[in-house]
């Protein structure tokens, strides 16, 4: 992993969501300055969480430039996720070395969501806690299972952030099965219960790509 990671995840992710939403990142490693309405916040933060979050932050409001919008505060709520201004929808993921960010019109965007892991294999231990029994047989026909399964692990993180803003619900990892498409680096997550406004059986689609040590997972359905 390197100070240029942020560099790589933009160059991973950017392909996965061209159109009708912004993308910026920011390298967490630096320092950048939050807006007083997002350091309330943090006033009790170790410093490796303050950068992470100024960080995606400011990825967040150097995307909000490029579509057009102000670039404003974003504070957190007390559900922990980010408070976008009105008529937008975003989505910002950090690892240590990288933050994304994106952001797109409520108008134009239905659902949105932004992950970004190391590709590092999932630890046995979380196996059970991640993935259904589907998804288990599923890994254990992969060549590197332990890296499949941190895929899966980023695609539910993914989807869960798309739809939480219109569901404002937390759920377990097994409310979602995960249908990966290999050959089109692309997946299809179920419903397996109802999460209103979603149904037992609706199903989220989104894209991903691999590459420089990093996992991205993104979600975009247009209105």
């Amino acid at each position: 992993m390197s100070d240029l990671d942020h560099t790589a995840a933009l160059m991973l992710a950017s392909p996965l969501l061209r159109g009708k939403v912004a993308l910026a990142s920011a390298n967490p490693t630096g320092r950048y300055d939050a807006y007083p309405e997002e350091a309330e916040a943090l006033k009790n933060a170790v410093d490796k969480r303050l950068r992470a979050f100024s960080a995606g932050r400011a990825a967040a409001r150097l995307a909000l430039k490029e579509l057009g919008a102000p670039a404003i505060a974003i504070p957190m709520g007390e559900d922990r996720a980010p408070i976008w201004p009105p008529m937008l929808v975003g989505s910002i993921t950090h690892t240590d070395t990288a933050c994304l960010a994106a952001v797109g019109w409520e108008g134009e965007i239905r659902l949105l969501g932004l992950d970004l892991e190391p590709d590092q294999p999932l630890d046995d231990d979380l196996l059970p806690t991640i993935c259904t029994e589907a998804e288990r047989q599923w890994l254990a026909e992969q060549e590197n299972p332990g890296q499949s399964a941190k895929l899966i692990f980023s695609i539910k993180e993914c989807v869960y952030k798309a739809q939480y803003r219109l569901s404002q619900t937390l759920f377990d990892f097994d409310t979602l099965e995960i249908a990966v498409d290999l050959e089109n680096q692309s997946f299809v997550a179920h419903f397996r219960q109802d999460v209103a406004p979603f149904a037992s059986g609706d199903a989220i689609s989104g894209r991903y790509a691999i590459g420089h040590g990093l996992i991205v997972t993104t979600v975009m359905e247009l209105v």
